[in-house]
């Protein structure tokens, strides 16, 4: 594909310069179908283009900055699949002096949170490809023809000249995606992170004072499911099950018109018991080390006489 030389002034300093902007993407994964639509726009946006000061042209095929990690778990008839959008994450706080031989203006952090590899400056540095890959794998590419290490801005050329979404946002059909502005608080994301505080999580590890400007909502984690039945083998219907984790934190749910428990987005390597209101079920524990699923659990009570102590008639 030849490269087509875009008619977009150079604005890389807008975005330094301007003090105004946080720029924060908060994914939902609840919401997020794995359609592939996020990743299909970055490749359109980049493929063959050129963007100077921003990003030079990517080849047509084996870059995937975005890309759709799938994560399928559980056990027998309790399987969930999640999809989980993933991409260079954009350390507000990232100091390019820690790429060793790293030339000077190579790599940019601006002061609205994007990161930019300066394809001018960076030309032949495969140290930023190799210190990336290292810290955040899957999400930059060494361009072998042009001796360039590339990733995705987050459309930082787009923004500069006014426009409101990323491409990927912007196409995202399930609305899965929350960008905006930190520091306007009637912007989408943040009302979406007001509505669910202290929930968002980095998908890369954050413990050496990384601020990602990408964040994720809902990321997948184990669970616990099962299915009650009565002495006579038919569904127990809202029945009381509880789950205690080892600081004695109970939290509390009923079984559905199929006899089904299900308890999310529990912790790996942690302990939990799960106990069962009703009379011939003993409490069970569970050691987190996947899913669980915890099969039928049968009690003494008959479906008549379980509906006769639920006060149904």
């Amino acid at each position: 594909m030849p490269t087509k030389q875009k008619d977009r002034p150079q604005l890389l300093t807008k975005g330094v310069n301007d003090m105004a902007k946080k720029w924060c993407l908060a994914i939902d994964i609840s919401r997020c179908s794995g359609c592939g639509s996020c990743e299909l726009s970055v490749q359109d946006e980049y493929t063959g283009n050129n963007y100077p000061g921003f990003s030079a042209p990517v080849p047509d095929e084996g870059v995937h900055w975005l890309w759709l990690k799938e994560y399928t778990y559980g056990h027998g008839t309790k399987i969930k699949r999640d999809y989980v959008p993933v991409m260079f994450p954009h350390d507000r706080n990232f100091d390019p002096k820690d790429i060793p031989g790293c030339p000077e203006g190579a790599v940019v952090v601006r002061e609205d949170g994007l990161t930019v590899i300066v394809p001018e400056k960076a030309k032949g540095c495969k140290a930023i490809y190799d210190y990336f890959e290292k810290k955040y794998p899957g999400t930059v590419f060494w361009n072998e023809e042009l001796q360039l290490p590339q990733t995705y801005i987050m459309d930082a050329h787009r923004l500069d000249e006014g426009e409101k979404l990323p491409r990927c946002v912007e196409d995202c059909p399930n609305q899965a995606m929350h960008w905006g502005d930190l520091n306007d608080p009637e912007s989408d994301v943040s009302k979406f992170i007001a509505e669910h505080e202290g929930q968002l999580e980095d998908f890369f590890p954050a413990d050496n004072g990384e601020d990602y400007v990408v964040r994720y909502y809902r990321i997948p984690k184990p669970f616990i499911a099962g299915e009650v039945i009565t002495a006579d083998g038919e569904c127990a219907e809202h029945v009381r099950v509880t789950l205690t984790d080892k600081d004695g934190n109970v939290s509390e749910m009923y079984t559905d018109f199929f006899g089904d428990l299900e308890f999310q987005r529990l912790e790996m390597n942690e302990t939990y018991t799960v106990t069962v209101d009703a009379p011939g079920a003993e409490p069970i524990k569970v050691l987190i080390d996947d899913s669980k699923n915890l099969g039928e659990i049968q009690i003494a009570l008959t479906r008549d006489e379980l509906l006769a102590r639920e006060g149904v008639k």
